[in-house]
């Protein structure tokens, strides 16, 4: 494990979009005005020096992916959907910062700003307690007591919005924190992740998100099994079986488990959602559409429709749809593929992401916001980082 000494050190010794990438990392924790603010101004500062239509250039499937943006721009403008316009631009301003990170960001950066997450993961924990005291408070229950309220609203969220969103964050985090372990053998370290990451799973039982916790009965496992860790993936395995058999002798462990009530208001959501999209079939109303479509045909009240696959076809009709596979299976999918063999250990780690994403998207849409979607993407645009240091190595040798 680092001393503080070494951290300081390390991060001084980082220059250009190394340093700002950093600065990215402590971003996520601030609310999304402030990292879109920042993004604005370092993709501002790429355009200056001339760099950012170079790396757009070579960003695979650009054409795709922004003739998506571009469409959801287009259509939440004409249909008057500002909260879908937002999200596009915000697809943008995500989009772009990718397109440099792919050819500026250094893998050793990339290590240092997930180790950075971890750590300022204990900060927004923190927060996020005080929080639960107040709301545990302002309802007369005691903090010991652990009720997890119903309401959204009255659940820990740390500075992510909702408590879903920041169930996300540590799903993501603690995966991460996975990766490292099996990444770094110091013993020091490692016992920082194991304690970092306890923490976090408790946070995310006070966040009251149930679909977070799915995850990670397949994507540990599959992980560990893709990274080569055959030990530890026996180990995972024997681990969750037995968490699986505990939690069904003692459900009541697991908050709001029994709570139906959720459940059902989502088959009233997919519902209301089938006929937007069968109104809207071709282009949608633009992201997160389902916020007017329970207005126009009376559905049940929620942002969006809890479901990723439904919000999809819902909010980007048949055409975005094409565009974001096409972009996907053409593009995205080939490049995590390429480093199966050679760094099967982060071919693990896309692939674990990918699984959080699919999985937890059955039963919620928390990837559309800036922290979130970051995170996200730039762990499955990561292949490159690596390949340009190892055909760097190569040209060395010959």
């Amino acid at each position: 494990m680092k001393t503080m000494k070494e951290w300081i050190l390390e991060l001084r010794s980082l220059r250009g979009y190394d340093a700002l990438f950093i600065g990215l990392i402590v971003s996520l924790f601030c609310t999304q005005i402030i990292t879109a603010a920042y993004l604005l101004i370092v993709l501002g500062v790429a355009l200056y020096k001339k760099e950012l239509i170079p790396a757009l250039r070579k960003q695979p499937g650009a054409l795709w992916i922004y003739a998506f943006i571009g469409l959801q721009v287009v259509v939440s403008a004409f249909e008057q959907n500002i909260v879908g316009l937002v999200n596009a631009l915000g697809m943008g301003l995500v989009m772009l910062w990718l397109a440099l990170y792919r050819e500026k960001i250094h893998p050793k950066t990339l290590t240092l700003g997930i180790d950075l997450m971890l750590v300022l993961s204990i900060l927004a924990g923190i927060y996020a307690l005080v929080q639960f005291q107040e709301f545990s408070q302002a309802k007369g229950y005691s903090f010991w007591e652990f009720h997890i309220q119903n309401s959204p609203k009255r659940r820990i969220m740390a500075t992510f919005d909702n408590a879903n969103l920041y169930a996300t964050m540590l799903e993501m985090w603690i995966f991460l924190g996975v990766y490292r372990f099996t990444q770094n053998k110091k013993i020091s370290y490692r016992l920082f992740v194991v304690l970092v990451s306890f923490f976090n799973f408790g946070l995310l039982l006070l966040t009251g998100c149930r679909t977070a916790l799915l995850p990670f009965v397949i994507v540990i496992p599959l992980f560990l099994w893709l990274a080569k860790e055959k030990g530890w993936f026996w180990l995972s395995v024997l681990v969750m079986g037995a968490g699986i058999l505990f939690v069904c002798l003692n459900p009541s462990m697991i908050p709001r488990i029994t709570d139906m009530s959720t459940l059902e208001s989502r088959f009233k959501i997919w519902r209301c959602a089938w006929i937007g999209f069968c109104a809207y079939p071709l282009f949608g109303l633009g992201p997160q559409s389902y916020g007017m479509y329970y207005r126009m045909f009376d559905g049940h009240k929620a942002p969006h429709c809890h479901n990723i696959y439904i919000d999809a076809f819902a909010s980007y009709g048949i055409l975005g749809v094409v565009l974001l596979v096409i972009y996907a299976f053409r593009y995205l999918l080939p490049e995590i593929f390429s480093v199966r063999k050679t760094n099967p250990r982060l071919f693990g780690l896309m692939v674990g992401m990918i699984g959080i994403f699919l999985i937890h998207g059955l039963l919620d849409v928390t990837m559309n916001v800036l922290a979130t979607s970051l995170v996200f993407l730039m762990i499955l645009n990561s292949a490159p980082l690596y390949k340009r240091i190892e055909n760097s190595s190569k040209n060395m040798i010959s």
